[in-house]
């Protein structure tokens, strides 16, 4: 497994990617099943939250687990994009 890596360089690359996704709306609408236990409502609403806790808190580990859902969706809507 790859470490997962939690410095200012590989977060802002994350954020750029999900401000951009937003902008973009080239997310799914309606319900998403990222996992066997999560479904986003409204991805759009879960991207905005995502941006504003991890632009806030990215520095403090106890954040890192919402750093790994936001790349966790990142990585699901690609591959479905292809």
């Amino acid at each position: 497994m790859v470490e997962q890596k939690y410095d200012h360089d590989s977060v802002q690359e994350l954020l750029t990617w999900a401000k951009e996704t937003l902008k973009n709306k080239s997310y799914p609408s309606g319900r998403y099943q990222v996992n066997k236990s999560t479904t986003i409502l409204d991805c759009g609403k879960y991207l905005e939250s995502m941006i504003a806790v991890i632009s806030r808190n990215w520095e403090n580990s106890t954040f890192h687990p919402t750093i790994e859902q936001l790349r966790e969706f990142r990585k699901k809507i690609e591959e479905v994009a292809g």
